[in-house]
């Protein structure tokens, strides 16, 4: 049976906290509450209110005048390789949640991980992708299948080992993905991910895939010209004549000819009600896109957060990903990277106009260039750039995740809700890039001051180290 991530795991020692005077916004869509009180009891929220008793014994209580207390952030498309790194600098965001996709480590260890100290709460994935992970790869709860008994075993054998859900990806058969859907439904685990090249979104979402990442093939599924390209894709994913970088670059990154153009609105809309229908949520991760598409700036003083190897391969001519290119070679890549993420900043506001419901993910990794924490706050910016409001935005980060997980125990600030909080020092509403003023969080009802948020990005640094 499948073990569902909810907002909450027991929390021993919680403090009692009084945060006097915030200016509450608590993500449901309402109106700021000003000159509020929120009383915490237990890591959870014991009341809302104009006022409110503040003098209990023991309570540590916090003068918020002229601060907004808004939910806890979650970055729902993350890699996590090095804990001791990514979660302090994620924690130090106002991250207090992450979707982990998966990295080649046990749901066993990652869960280990996700009890450590100041770790924030970890939603755990096993993975499911063609006839192989990758070339002789063995990894640890990922399964390779090739047709639609393999698929259903795969499901299978991943359920007993208790993941949070099942991230499919790129190479499954179209007919396994089907069957990867039908037996995640049987035995009521979510599945998400990457629509298999050989899929529809369309058809994906049907399938009940919860969550779709990167808008992959969107755009696809929108042309007037769908089933050629899909055929074009397919074909270069399974060509044994392309090396892998290139294959990965003409995947991740499509070129504009025969795809911008044959964009069909009548086809578009059918797609986003679909998508709104079903409750199919879309984590464009347009972060990582704008880090790939901008000169990574090894002098950046965020730098000094992470360990060497990964800025190292943050530079295009040591990515695994670019490095067999010329200088020209990149150039031009670089101007097809920058024309995607202004199509799928359009792209992104025509869904939301739809109706499409998103989360915000950054896809940060030690091979992808976006900053642990700060990564997130760029995305609910990029998100804001592409038409949502700074109050849609924050959603993506809080309320949404929750409606994603099924469960009614946190992503807003209400009583009963599980304590995960930010304190920042300007409105984000009024600016979205406020979400990084951050003055306090407060994490299973545990209060972190600015002191001790700073001493969390040493602790950091001294790990990177």
């Amino acid at each position: 049976m499948f073990r569902a991530l909810l907002f909450l795991s027991a929390f021993c020692g919680a403090q009692t906290l009084v945060i006097e005077h915030a200016n509450v916004i608590d993500a449901t869509g309402g109106p700021v509450q000003a000159d509020s009180t929120v009383t915490v009891r237990d890591g959870r929220i014991a009341s809302v209110a104009k006022t409110a008793q503040t003098k209990i014994d023991g309570a540590l209580v916090v003068d918020a005048t002229g601060k907004f207390l808004i939910p806890g952030l979650w970055d729902m498309h993350v890699h996590i390789t090095t804990p001791q790194v990514q979660f302090p600098l994620l924690v130090a965001n106002g991250v207090t949640g992450v979707r982990e996709m998966y990295s080649q480590v046990s749901i066993a260890a990652m869960r280990q991980w996700a009890d450590l100290l100041d770790a924030p709460r970890v939603s755990v994935a096993g993975f499911i992708d063609g006839p192989q992970p990758r070339p002789g790869a063995n990894w640890p709860d990922a399964f390779g299948i090739v047709d639609d008994e393999t698929a259903r075993a795969a499901v299978y054998l991943l359920a007993q080992r208790h993941p949070d859900f099942i991230k499919v990806y790129s190479g499954i058969p179209k007919q396994a993905f089907f069957a990867v859907a039908a037996q995640a439904r049987a035995l009521r685990i979510p599945f998400a991910g990457h629509v298999p090249e050989e899929v529809s979104p369309l058809d994906a979402s049907n399938a009940g895939m919860r969550s779709q990442e990167h808008l992959n093939n969107i755009l696809l599924a929108a042309s007037s010209q769908e089933e050629m390209l899909r055929k074009e894709r397919v074909n270069v994913m399974n060509d044994p004549k392309l090396s892998g970088q290139v294959r990965l670059r003409l995947l991740a990154w499509p070129k504009a000819e025969g795809l911008f153009d044959t964009y069909n609105p009548q086809k578009a809309a059918v797609l986003f009600q679909t998508l709104v229908k079903n409750g199919t949520f879309q984590t464009p991760t347009l972060a990582v896109l704008a880090g790939f598409a901008k000169p990574f700036d090894p002098g950046d003083p965020l730098v000094a957060f992470l360990p060497k190897a990964w800025t190292d391969a943050w530079d295009w001519r040591a990515s695994p990903f670019l490095s067999d290119l010329s200088p020209e070679e990149y150039s031009e890549l670089n101007q097809r990277m920058r024309a995607l993420l202004d199509r799928y900043k359009k792209l992104v506001g025509d869904m939301r106009r739809a109706g499409v419901q998103f989360l915000a993910g950054t896809d940060t990794s030690p091979l992808n260039p976006v900053l642990p924490g700060w990564g997130l706050h760029e995305e609910l910016a990029l998100l804001v750039e592409s038409g949502l409001t700074p109050m849609e935005a924050l959603q993506a980060a809080t309320l949404n995740p929750a409606r994603y997980f099924g469960s009614r125990d946190g992503g807003t600030i209400e009583v009963g809700k599980v304590a995960d909080l930010i304190l920042l020092d300007a409105n984000p509403l009024e600016d979205i890039h406020n979400t990084q003023n951050i003055h306090a969080v407060i994490l299973r009802g545990h209060y972190y001051s600015r002191e001790d948020l700073d001493g969390m990005l040493e602790k950091a640094m001294e790990a990177a180290r």
